[in-house]
């Protein structure tokens, strides 16, 4: 294929592109370099002084793989490596030489190889509008749960008022062309890295940092990456955000909000579970506390004073899960270069919680059967069992009956750990904590910012944020409610502070909850949001609209699916809804 290619103007006449050059990032731990790239030739890779590009990796082998170079063509081959030699995630086998893209990742132990286009200057980058990354991130969450394709998010805070044109044009060489810069705050963006593991993810967050510093910026970074830190927009957000602001675990429970009746009964069927020694499942969306109910039942238990350990059983690759949980021995696995006490080790009379133990591989599944019925523990690469003394608490927002039907799930597994259920219903069905959530949240991070005190609520941005649907539920508050304490610079969050295009889009009774939004409170460029007008009072509602827009909201808001539960067809519940004075959701 040739590396130049003409383009055809308007007039038929020919543009000539100079020939593309090419250089490899080489990313690791502790380095990040540039090495420019021949035309053609070969460049072999590895520990070896007499490799072409010696990296000091110590799972590199001496000599590990050459790249080859064909006019702006390029393939990778493993030449006998043993840690071997890996392209999207598969690792090739000894001789074996495959095509390699610019912005491809190879991975070599721990250290990420890539081809880029060498640019005389880096194009402008355009800063998107947060709703447009908002869209992307849901949409790539979607995509991501069926290609199994690892992405990552960074959130950017920068110190000063810079131009938003000063930082993107200073972070733009490190960014791909798929990458995507979006607006947050008045000083804080978000990026978007489509098909990026985790190490590339920091390799390029490192990047982007460096080119700043050079430039006498001040930056604080934070990297969430899917499916590691999370599946869902929102547990990605709140991820990045937790590490930009330092806390590389959760923060700790400050106070937990219980206004509704339902949510009273549970916190009290979790209180008395909490003082004895059974096993406990919390069942509920993704969002609504779990893990917080988790620490509670922990927090009132006899074993309050000894650690409290949590795994993302969703989030964690099989074979590491097994090593996380369990531990294993030197020598039990590549990279195993020292022995490592597991998670149930290392919580002695205390709690381990489990959350998402509905996606636990079937495998572990029947290992962890047999520990908690033993109470012994055997690491990976050991013949040896060790005491444990640990409750556990798991969580899930599947239906675990439902796995064990389809054979996901093992039944005996399930009754050993369903000591007591306690299901925690999603916050659109306990609307009297919504603004007691949203109050709390602005005086928790009203303190962590330090500048300014909590502001209060208007009572339009209070209408709107009751009418909302909250699809991500409680951790989706707190993700609201930090970016409007960052675009709030008086004393009231306002409409105009609220993602209000995401939130007229996915609202059960906004019709009735919120009046028209002014020219005011609209979006920056966009005419005012006609949320609707109600038909009829608040209260007024019956039974039967109850249950179309319970199983409305059950299946996200998609009509069709929504229609064929209710046994009736679309038109007839686009009709009803015409009737409740409820706007649909926009495309």
């Amino acid at each position: 294929m040739e590396s130049v290619r003409s383009l055809t103007t308007l007039f038929d006449q020919p543009l000539q592109l100079p020939p593309a050059a090419f250089h490899l990032l080489i990313m690791a731990p502790d380095l990040f370099l540039a090495q420019a790239l021949p035309k053609n030739g070969n460049m072999t890779i590895g520990r070896a002084d007499n490799a072409d590009l010696r990296i000091s990796d110590p799972l590199a082998s001496r000599l590990h793989a050459r790249l080859h170079i064909t006019e702006g063509l390029f393939e990778i081959e493993d030449i006998g490596s043993i840690n071997k030699t890996k392209v999207r995630d598969v690792a090739l086998a000894p001789g074996e030489r495959v095509a390699v893209l610019p912005g491809e990742a190879v991975t070599i132990g721990s250290t990420i190889l890539m081809v880029q286009e060498t640019r005389a200057a880096a194009p402008n980058r355009r800063v998107w509008p947060h709703t447009h990354f908002e869209a992307r991130v849901e949409e790539e969450c979607l995509r991501a749960s069926e290609t199994r394709m690892p992405f990552a998010i960074i959130r950017l805070s920068v110190d000063g008022t810079q131009p938003a044109g000063t930082v993107a044009d200073a972070i733009a060489p490190a960014l791909r062309t798929s990458d995507m810069l979006a607006l947050y705050g008045p000083s804080d963006y978000e990026i978007f890295l489509p098909a990026t593991p985790p190490d590339l993810g920091s390799a390029i967050n490192n990047d982007l940092i460096g080119r700043l510093r050079a430039q006498n910026i001040v930056a604080r970074t934070g990297v969430a990456c899917h499916p590691r830190d999370g599946q869902t927009p929102e547990a990605l957000v709140a991820r990045s955000s937790e590490r930009l602001r330092g806390k590389e675990v959760p923060a700790p429970v400050e106070g937990v909000v219980v206004e509704d009746q339902r949510m009273r009964r549970v916190y009290g069927l979790a209180s008395s579970a909490a003082r004895g020694a059974i096993s406990v499942i919390i069942l509920g969306e993704t969002g609504v506390g779990k893990d917080v109910m988790a620490q509670e039942i922990h927090r009132m238990s006899p074993r309050a004073k000894a650690p409290f350990v949590a795994i993302n059983c969703a989030a964690v690759s099989e074979g590491l899960l097994e090593s996380e949980l369990f531990g294993h021995e030197k020598g039990a696995f590549t990279g195993a270069t020292e022995a490592k006490a597991g998670l149930l080790e290392t919580a002695p009379g205390g709690t381990v919680f489990l959350d998402e133990i509905g996606d636990m591989p079937p495998k572990l599944q029947a290992t962890l059967l047999r520990v908690i019925q033993t109470r012994q523990v055997q690491r990976v690469g050991s013949v040896k069992t060790r005491p444990i003394d640990v409750r556990f608490i798991a969580a899930t927002h599947r239906n675990l009956e439902s796995e064990i039907a389809l054979g996901r799930f093992r039944q005996d597994l399930y009754y050993r750990l369903n000591g007591i259920t306690l299901t925690i219903p999603p916050l659109r069905e306990r609307r009297s904590e919504i603004l007691p959530l949203v109050r709390s949240f602005a005086a928790q991070f009203a303190r962590e910012f330090g500048d300014k005190p909590a502001p209060e609520l208007s009572p339009d941005a209070a209408r709107l944020l009751e009418a909302y649907s909250w699809r991500g539920n409680v951790r989706e508050v707190r993700n609201i409610v930090e970016r409007a304490l960052l675009l709030c610079e008086g004393s009231e969050i306002l409409p105009e502070h609220l993602p209000i295009e995401s939130m007229a889009a996915n609202s059960i009774s906004f019709a009735s909850a919120a009046p028209m939004v002014t020219a005011a409170a609209a979006p920056a460029g966009g005419a005012p949001l006609d949320m609707g007008r109600s038909t009829a009072p608040m209260g007024a509602v019956d039974e039967e609209k109850e249950r179309i827009l319970r199983v409305w909201a059950e299946h996200g808001y998609n009509q069709t699916q929504a229609a064929k539960a209710l046994g009736m067809a679309r038109s007839t519940l686009i009709s009803r809804l015409e009737e409740y004075g409820v706007p649909r959701p926009r495309k």
